[in-house]
């Protein structure tokens, strides 16, 4: 059986070539097929991401015309175009690692809370949770961001991440994670709503005393419904 391919369609313009991040070739395990939405630029309101809907409606049935089997986008604003953009197509659809919040409340302790990662806190709310089918009345969230950093705006409006401005990124971002889990002790889990954090997450995740779940974690997870790799050595059960 072929791998599964993962659609991704992407924003208009520069976007960052590095590992982690949905432009690069060394982020996915499976095929991937992008497509630029045209049109497409940057979001910063949720009323700019819901404009492009009719955009990535349409394009999202060409990557599934194309054999994408699940389909993404580069950008956790669009989270607001999830419910439709699935209606449209036959294939599985994440627009966002909001969409797992869920699943993830449900594996950790009842008592415990999810930790939301993202940019810009104010572009996270209840409007997000909604699209994506839940609301903090029923899974209580905290959202933290990373965007009073000069490293991260310095990466978002350059789109390139060198040794030093990667240092400093994930230097930042872990003392927002520590912060976090230090405010609040009752965190279980944390879920990265900001595609771009993944390029740094990978230094992280062995000194966190939570799990990380984000984009591509999520996307992993629906791909393996359609392929998984078998070990090469299967056990004998019988």
């Amino acid at each position: 059986m072929s791998e599964a391919m993962l659609g991704v369609l992407m924003l208009e313009g520069k976007m960052a070539d590095v590992p982690g991040l949905m432009l690069c070739e060394e982020t996915f395990p499976y095929p991937v097929r992008r497509m630029v939405v045209p049109g497409a630029r940057t979001p910063f309101t949720p009323e700019d991401a819901e404009a492009l809907l009719p955009r990535y409606v349409q394009s999202a049935r060409e990557l599934e015309s194309l054999g994408a089997r699940v389909i993404t986008a580069n950008c956790g604003l669009m989270a607001l175009t999830q419910q439709q953009v699935a209606a449209a197509v036959g294939v599985p659809v994440v627009m966002s690692s909001l969409a797992a919040v869920p699943a993830i409340a449900r594996m950790i302790a009842p008592s415990r809370r999810v930790g939301v990662l993202t940019f810009f806190t104010d572009a996270v709310g209840e409007r997000n949770y909604n699209a994506c089918g839940w609301s903090s009345d029923q899974y209580p969230v905290t959202v933290a961001g990373v965007g009073e950093y000069d490293s991260w705006r310095q990466f978002l409006d350059t789109k390139e991440l060198g040794p030093e401005l990667r240092s400093r990124a994930r230097d930042d971002l872990g003392r927002v994670i520590d912060d976090l889990l230090d405010r609040e002790p009752d965190i279980g889990a944390l879920v990265s709503e900001c595609t771009m954090l993944p390029a740094v997450l990978p230094e992280l995740r062995p000194r966190l005393r939570v799990p990380v779940f984000d984009i591509l974690t999520v996307l992993d997870w629906a791909v393996s419904g359609f392929y998984r790799p078998l070990p090469r050595k299967v056990a004998n059960y019988a």
